[in-house]
């Protein structure tokens, strides 16, 4: 893992063109050392409200192959991930236009989803130039306004359907200007970088929220993050991108480009936001590594406590091998269970301890009472 982070470092990266050089000194968040969110304005795409103070909202690109029969695949898509043990329902779904027969399915998908409008948003991409796009706008909640596409031609047209606007380009000086000019014009708007394959864009997105600030303008960003060849380079180039910038509070929306099919691209997005702890989708926990002093099978006891309450969304469990270091390593879990003694379990809530010298063989079902107790259980999906 840490060869793979590094590598990406191995060679220099060439310097910027233009004036990026003198842009990157330019402040981009409140202060990096403690989290702040980005003070962005509230915009609508569909059911959904991307910036202010709304979570972080989840962008799914929609496969061009499944765009034949979308709306039965949609709708069955939805169902599974309702019946999923943890929930993780798509919010926006990307959909590329580059005919007229993907305009026309678009059309017939949302004439299949029309009573799905309370969960499901769609976010129509131009494929190029040429592509038809407004075909597809009628059915369209946002467009993404790319580099070629003219400004008058867009903005008239979001105004005409009141669509929201994602301003898109790969120059962060030029998406700050298109996104002003665009709030100013009065169509509401978020602005994203292009995502080349295997391009990190990490120290762009910075520019680009700095540039934001110095224009006045607090437009939500969509993180987008690019595809990469290897599924590790998939999971740790999308966790330092998202991750990093979330963690200095910017980013109202995130999409993770990856050939991935959307069920797993949507798992992975939302598990790089639960690792950011900007959305809290299902349980969390905390365990110490073992050392001489743990005083149970570690990884078999997380084992066992998961597949017991890995349906709790937004409650923390700390497993802790030893009373030595694990309440201080576990003082913001909602949770403890913690070795006491030889088959000997201590529970805590929050850093209290309110439980000690359980048997190992009744400390499970303790648990669950524990968390009955406070409130916080609830029963699995069957």
């Amino acid at each position: 893992v840490c060869r793979d982070l590094v590598r990406r470092f191995d060679a220099p990266e060439p310097p910027p063109a233009g004036n990026r050089r003198e842009r990157i000194d330019l402040p981009y968040c409140a202060d990096p050392f403690s989290f702040e969110r980005r003070k962005a304005d509230s915009v609508r795409i569909g059911p959904f409200r991307l910036g202010g103070e709304h979570p972080v909202r989840v962008v799914t690109p929609w496969p061009h192959l499944l765009q034949r029969d979308a709306g039965a695949d949609i709708l069955a898509f939805l169902e599974a991930q309702l019946k999923a043990p943890t929930t993780l329902e798509p919010e926006i779904l990307e959909w590329e236009v580059g005919s007229g027969d993907d305009a026309r399915r678009l059309g017939e998908a949302r004439e299949a989803l029309k009573s799905e409008t309370s969960r499901l948003a769609f976010l129509v991409r131009p494929a190029g130039p040429a592509a038809p796009w407004k075909a597809a706008t009628p059915f369209a909640h946002a467009l993404v306004w790319t580099e070629p596409l003219p400004e008058g031609e867009v903005l008239a047209e979001a105004k005409i359907r009141s669509l929201t606007l994602i301003v898109e380009a790969a120059e962060p000086l030029v998406a700050a200007a298109r996104a002003a000019s665009a709030a100013k014009a009065g169509v509401p708007c978020a602005v994203t970088l292009t995502a080349p394959q295997s391009t990190p864009r990490l120290h762009d997105y910075r520019r680009l929220a700095a540039l934001l600030a110095e224009a006045g303008a607090a437009v939500p960003i969509l993180v987008t993050a690019p595809e990469w060849g290897r599924p590790e380079d998939q999971v740790l180039e999308s966790a330092i991108l998202t991750g990093g910038l979330l963690c200095d509070g910017l980013g109202d929306a995130v999409l993770v480009r990856s050939s991935l099919e959307p069920a797993k691209n949507l798992t992975l997005v939302y598990n790089l936001l639960q690792g950011s702890g900007t959305r809290i989708t299902k349980t969390e926990y905390v365990s110490c590594p073992s050392c001489g002093r743990t005083l149970f099978d570690l990884q078999e006891t997380t084992e066992r406590i998961k597949r017991q309450t890995g349906h709790l969304k937004g409650v923390k469990i700390a497993i802790m091998g030893c009373i030595v270091n694990g309440p201080g390593e576990m003082a913001d879990a909602d949770f403890g269970y913690v070795g006491g003694a030889p088959d000997m379990i201590n529970l805590y809530v929050g850093k209290d301890c309110v439980q000690k010298g359980i048997p190992t063989a009744q400390a499970d079902g303790a648990l669950i009472e524990l968390i009955k107790a406070h409130g916080k259980w609830q029963e699995p999906k069957q």
